[in-house]
């Protein structure tokens, strides 16, 4: 009977990964480019951060070629953005079982994982195992 519930758990790990959705790179072609804002962040230890207000937000644009730009940029009430100027140039790349993003500015060089993406929520866990939860971000609309 023991050897039938470890069968069983077994299966169910193998399904429930089966099931996630791993970020491959015509998933990030396909979802990266646009606005996105973190809602959290999770540190190794499971403790959570949650990022109830943004002041600024996320512009990620992706070419055909695997190479893109990050910006953090500022929402505006009239529904625009403002941009920092400072882009952070990435690389698509394909390296332990994963997608990785290798960004490089002026200042420092480094990766992040992006652990699955889809049309409104994005995972993305950086070099020192802090984990990025995101979700679409939409412009700030105030009706007259």
């Amino acid at each position: 009977m023991r050897s039938i519930k470890i069968i069983a758990s077994l299966l169910l790990v193998v399904v429930f990964q089966a099931c996630q959705s791993k970020a491959d790179v015509k998933s990030i072609q396909a979802h990266i480019n646009g606005y996105w804002e973190i809602e959290k962040a999770q540190l190794p230890d499971g403790t959570e951060k949650d990022y109830s207000i943004n002041t600024t937000i996320d512009y990620f644009e992706l070419k055909e070629d695997q190479t893109g730009v990050r910006y953090k940029v500022t929402p505006q009430f009239n529904g625009e953005f403002l941009t920092n100027d400072v882009p952070e140039t990435f690389v698509v790349k394909q390296k332990d079982n994963g997608i990785w993003l290798a960004y490089k500015t002026e200042f420092s060089t480094w990766e992040e994982q992006v652990l699955s993406v889809t049309e409104d929520k994005m995972v993305m866990e950086n070099e020192t195992k802090i984990k990025y939860f995101y979700k679409r971000a939409n412009p700030i609309q105030i009706k007259e």
